[in-house]
């Protein structure tokens, strides 16, 4: 069995271009998991016409169990990707709540030793952004925020990444 990447995209718009060209760049080896959130994040950056053309696989699972989740344990992946990831995502992932398709994602694969790469969209206290319409703008994270991805980085299994350079290297280590 060929295993693949699961990349799931979260409702964060900081990295999110770069991510899609990376997923675009592999597409023939990766499943995207999009959440609502991040379904959402993607039409507002005006990427989803993007996706299309591109032929990503795209894998629609918006039920309340995530019943994708059971492809871990089963061994169908080599890694699981989150990126971009939301500070909402990063902190339920550290306090180990699982209660949407991505945080059930984070849960599975840990729980199935398939190792897990995270793309925080929160990487330093002072992150210059864009909006979807082109402006650049400055974001500051909250204290909590940089907290929950030091707390994210001490889980077993689980590399965090702050930049999309960093999160190629990290990609091509489990793509045969």
């Amino acid at each position: 069995m060929i295993k693949r990447v699961a990349w799931v995209v979260t409702g964060a718009g900081h990295f999110l271009r770069e991510c899609i060209d990376v997923i675009a760049e592999y597409k023939s080896d990766i499943n995207l998991f999009v959440s609502r959130a991040g379904l959402e994040v993607i039409k507002v950056y005006g990427l989803y016409d993007h996706l299309l053309r591109e032929s990503i696989d795209i894998v629609n699972d918006q039920s309340a169990s995530s019943a994708s989740c059971g492809a871990f344990a089963a061994g169908r992946y080599s890694v699981l990707v989150i990126a971009p990831a939301t500070s909402n995502t990063v902190a339920k992932c550290a306090l180990g709540i699982a209660d949407s398709l991505p945080t059930n994602l984070f849960a599975q694969a840990g729980k199935s030793k398939v190792p897990i790469v995270v793309l925080p969209s929160d990487v330093s206290c002072e992150i210059e952004s864009v909006t979807p319409s082109g402006k650049r703008i400055m974001v500051y994270p909250r204290p909590i925020d940089m907290r929950n991805v030091s707390m994210l980085k001490e889980f077993p299994g689980v590399t965090v990444v702050d930049d999309v350079e960093k999160l190629r290297s990290s990609l091509e280590i489990y793509i045969l």
